[in-house]
């Protein structure tokens, strides 16, 4: 038997538990994957909804010199959880999105939704949510992040928009050295 570096274990042991966890919902995470890539209508939040937690999500990763949480198309990827396999937070995110809109009718007399308010002052509002530590916002910027992050087949990363954003290498396999780690000094 061939003998293992720690690092070759270590790889081995992360990817058999990985393997695992994708396997355990894996059909549930592909049809999450799907949706977000062809979605034309909600199915689990409204439209107002979905607007104003995109509209909150696209402050968390925004559109810069590279695409943000909108291109990436997270919003669609939450619709589908929210759905499917995460039906229990749904509830959160409903009464998440009331609270934006709640804010934004509080910081601007009149505004019917947290989309419609302007720039800065959707800032102003997360910001308030961040110093309360909002448990809905911490939800909120974790589901951000993974559907800008995860494997687009297994769900979110439209067209591998957040895997561009960070400057992954998308390849099969790789060879040594893996990063800076593994680089003989």
């Amino acid at each position: 038997m061939p003998e293992f570096s720690r690092r070759q274990f270590v790889a081995l042991t992360g990817a058999a538990a990985a393997s695992i966890w994708l396997i355990a919902d894996a059909s549930e995470i592909l049809a999450a994957a799907e949706h977000a890539a062809t979605a034309e209508r909600w199915e689990a939040l409204t439209s107002a909804d979905a607007a104003d937690l995109e509209a909150a999500m696209a402050h968390i990763v925004p559109t810069d010199e590279t695409p943000g949480a909108r291109e990436a198309r997270v919003i669609h990827f939450v619709d589908r959880v929210l759905a499917t396999f995460g039906k229990s937070d749904k509830a959160m995110y409903e009464a998440g999105a009331k609270d934006l809109r709640a804010r934004a009718a509080k910081i601007q007399p009149g505004a019917k939704s947290f989309a419609a308010l302007p720039e800065a002052l959707q800032i102003k509002v997360l910001q308030t949510l961040e110093n309360e530590k909002n448990q809905f916002f911490a939800e909120l910027c974790g589901a951000t992040v993974a559907g800008m992050l995860a494997a687009p087949e297994r769900g979110g990363n439209y067209q591998k928009t957040g895997w561009k954003w960070i400057g992954f290498d998308d390849r099969y396999s790789w060879g040594p050295p893996f990063g800076w780690y593994d680089r003989d000094v």
